[in-house]
């Protein structure tokens, strides 16, 4: 596909790539359907494991740690149509991207194919869903991919997965293989990336619906939608910083946050759900502006919060300028000023100034 195929008019955005998947794997599914109709139904996945919660207090908020689960079992990442890696510029639609809860879908005799068509029909529909209502937006916002447009052409999500799985913890428990292949005694997660640079190009932003089940042969399997938010960048000249070594920096990037979100899900639905954890207002880093989320905070690292939204949604932030960390973290950095920044920044992200109170309310 050529630069001009997979931006613009003909760009191939996650609903496309969940759309041709959920096409193919439907097909497939169908057609192997009677195969696995005798195959006996594993059971469902215990109860995630017991957690300890150890509360800090700062001045200005508290920090919720959850104790880790135990190590990972071996897992597959299932591979995904080796299209171009969904990139587009951000624009400000607060009601898409994490609007989804956690869903089981009983697959039934579809067997392992039945989870992937669910999760890439789903993903489909949210996407079919935005571009009716931004699309004269999506096309002004994708105008800060311009520089980028031929070496993201070049990106492909295979690339991409091959990098993620690399780069996560418990890689040496994970496999990178075509869901068929999959043992059937051996955790699946199928995970469906698309990636937005923000307006002031300081950062990048990865909204991933993922599907996890406990065992290839388990007739259900549950959703999460994560979106992951990277630290600003620093540089000066940030065209020249993301276009150096053919984009190295934007592929290592994307790499990193789809690493993370595997992480950040795995690790959250192998733990007891924290009901008495309060609802609060959290503000973090956007790029080179500060932004607002309502939810519950799961984690607190020196780099960033994790927080389960009011829809659901994991949220994976940078702590905002100035904000007060646990004990024995550096200083939180300062956002950049920058002398030049795009008119349209503060429109298309939504942001409130850098500037803003207490990074807890």
């Amino acid at each position: 596909m050529s630069a001009a195929g997979a931006f613009g008019r003909g760009r191939r955005s996650r609903a496309g790539l969940a759309g041709a998947l959920s096409v193919a794997l439907a097909t497939q599914a169908l057609a192997q359907a009677p195969d696995n109709a005798a195959a006996p139904a594993a059971a469902a996945p215990a109860s995630a494991s017991s957690s300890t919660t150890t509360v800090t207090t700062t001045t200005t908020t508290t920090v919720v740690t959850t104790t880790p689960a135990a190590p990972l079992p071996a897992w597959t990442l299932a591979t995904l149509p080796d299209d171009p890696v969904p990139f587009h510029g951000m624009v400000n639609m607060d009601d898409a991207g994490l609007g989804s809860r956690n869903m089981l879908y009983p697959t039934g005799n579809l067997g392992v194919l039945g989870l992937m068509v669910s999760v890439a029909t789903h993903a489909a529909l949210v996407g079919v869903s935005r571009s009716s209502q931004e699309s004269e937006m999506q096309v002004a916002a994708d105008k800060v991919l311009a520089p980028y447009r031929s070496q993201l052409a070049q990106f492909h999500v295979l690339e991409l997965e091959r990098r993620a799985l690399s780069m996560t913890p418990s890689a040496a428990a994970a496999h990178l293989r075509d869901a068929k292949e999959t043992p059937a005694d051996e955790m699946l997660v199928v995970a469906l990336p698309s990636f937005e640079m923000t307006q002031d190009s300081a950062a990048l932003v990865l909204d991933e619906t993922l599907a996890l089940r406990a065992t290839a042969a388990s007739p259900q399997g549950k959703e999460q939608v994560v979106r992951i938010v990277s630290a600003p960048r620093v540089e000066a000249d940030l065209q020249a910083a993301w276009s150096a070594d053919g984009g190295a920096a934007l592929k290592a990037t994307a790499a990193e946050l789809m690493a993370q979100s595997l992480d950040v899900a795995l690790q959250q639905s192998r733990l007891a759900p924290n009901d008495k954890l309060p609802f609060k207002t959290l503000r973090y880093a956007l790029g080179d502006r500060e932004r607002m989320e309502r939810g519950q905070l799961l984690d607190e690292t020196c780099e960033h919060l994790v927080i389960r939204t009011l829809r659901g949604g994991l949220l994976v932030v940078p702590h905002k300028s100035g904000a007060v960390l646990p004990a024995g973290c550096p200083p939180a950095p300062a956002i950049a000023v920058r002398l030049v920044a795009p008119v349209a920044a503060s429109a298309a992200s939504g942001a409130v100034p850098a500037a803003s109170a207490a990074s807890a309310i």
